[in-house]
């Protein structure tokens, strides 16, 4: 039987782990696909993953499918996916392969491909019809990788954290080891949140989609919470006095560091917009989309709300941990130790409502549906669109007033649910 053909969406592909895609007969058509997509006499491809516990046999998979195309297959084991970014062009790597389902549940999984410059390549179709056609070549083999976290740890910032206490909550994720590591050797006094990896809990409760109240991270006597998420791209920080601080957050207290335009998406408040004074440019939501966007505006910072950071001067693909060590950095006041809590003020959140349906059949046009058209017809802006990760049709509503929005957004959620029978 042939496997299904693969899409790449957003951020490559994931979903159920042992139903196709996400299958280890799957996985080794990648590796081979990936291989042949390389190119040239036995290409390198370096592969990693998260914490899963179907993380092993597909990356396993995947090194045969590499093997058998005629490359040279790197295992890097558990890391974050910019420390494996950062390793690809540091080892002269040809491809990376990330076996992640980033924010997704256990259950899930899925695959990232890197390009040799360590981001992620802007035209996959290719690639795509090779894991139907890959062939095979001679001379392939499978080795472990030395010291894989060396470019991504000399590649953080370099902020002195000595006397400050950071709660860091890595979703039992591929942070969960390095990470610790990592703060402790900057000198922070480091409080654990997951950090204890199963195979079954990562992102179950915590991280950055569950992080931390900010009384936990009070009660915890820690100055910050630092929440990454099961591949540690992206990132919220929990201050005990602030509370929560988002992508957008983090983009407008950077943006005293830098000149020129700023990359948020779709999903950034429209108070920050108002607040940047016509610097930010908005993408689609994703942060390859965000990539582009500041390619073509020349932009050095952007982020989503989620919590992916990306800097032109920083690592290939965004990173949670180095991102809050940029904004650290950034809070820094003369004699060069961070500022906390973190200056965030200075701008005006819009009241927001957003929804999550699950979609997982038919999907209807969604300017036929008459609750947004009345919504935008009220004034109020929206973004309603399907997910390119997952089985979800998500709504943004946002407005001057709270309960206008919020209602605005039932009634569309409420109307496609009626649409596809949920």
């Amino acid at each position: 039987m042939s496997t299904p053909p693969v899409r790449f969406g957003t951020d490559g592909i994931r979903g159920p782990y042992g139903i196709p895609p996400i299958t280890e007969a799957d996985a080794r058509q990648i590796g081979r696909a990936v291989a042949a997509w390389c190119g040239g006499d036995r290409p390198a491809v370096l592969i990693g993953r998260d914490t899963r516990a179907s993380g092993p046999s597909l990356a396993r998979a995947i090194a045969d499918g590499v093997a058998e195309a005629g490359g040279l297959a790197l295992d890097a084991g558990v890391l974050p996916t910019a420390a494996l970014s950062a390793l690809v062009p540091a080892r002269g790597g040809a491809a990376g392969v990330m076996v992640t389902a980033s924010h997704n549940p256990a259950a899930d999984n899925g695959v990232k491909v890197l390009g040799p410059d360590g981001k992620k390549p802007a035209d996959q179709h290719r690639l795509e019809a090779l894991i139907v056609d890959a062939p095979t070549r001679p001379g392939g083999a499978k080795a472990a990788v030395d010291a894989p976290l060396g470019p991504w740890e000399a590649a953080m910032p370099r902020v002195d954290l000595r006397g400050v206490r950071i709660l860091l909550d890595a979703a039992h994720g591929a942070a969960a080891a390095c990470g610790p590591a990592l703060l402790r050797a900057l000198g922070a006094d480091v409080v654990l949140r997951g950090c204890d990896p199963d195979g079954q809990n990562i992102n179950d409760g915590v991280g950055a989609l569950h992080p931390p109240s900010a009384a936990e991270v009070k009660a915890r006597g820690a100055a910050l919470a630092i929440c990454l998420d099961g591949d540690a791209d992206r990132v919220v920080l929990v201050c005990p006095d602030a509370g929560r601080i988002d992508g957008d957050d983090l983009l407008w207290l950077l943006s005293a560091q830098v000149d020129g335009p700023l990359v948020g998406t779709v999903m950034s408040n429209g108070g920050l917009d108002l607040a940047l004074g016509g610097r930010l440019r908005r993408s689609a939501v994703g942060d390859a989309h965000v990539a582009a966007e500041m390619a073509a505006t020349g932009a050095r910072v952007g982020a989503e709300p989620s919590g992916h950071v990306l800097f032109t001067d920083g690592l290939p693909t965004g990173d949670g941990l180095y991102a809050a060590l940029r904004a650290l950095q950034a809070s820094a006041g003369p004699g060069g130790a961070p500022r906390l809590p973190l200056p965030v003020g200075g701008w005006t959140r819009w009241p927001q409502a957003q929804r999550s349906v699950r979609s997982s059949g038919p999907r209807p046009p969604l300017e036929a549906l008459a609750a947004l058209q009345a919504a935008r017809a009220a004034g109020l802006r929206l973004v309603v669109r399907y997910s390119g990760t997952e089985p979800l049709l998500r709504i943004l509503v946002e407005g001057p007033d709270p309960a206008s929005a919020s209602a605005a957004a039932d009634a569309i959620a409420a109307e496609f649910r009626a649409r596809v029978g949920g």
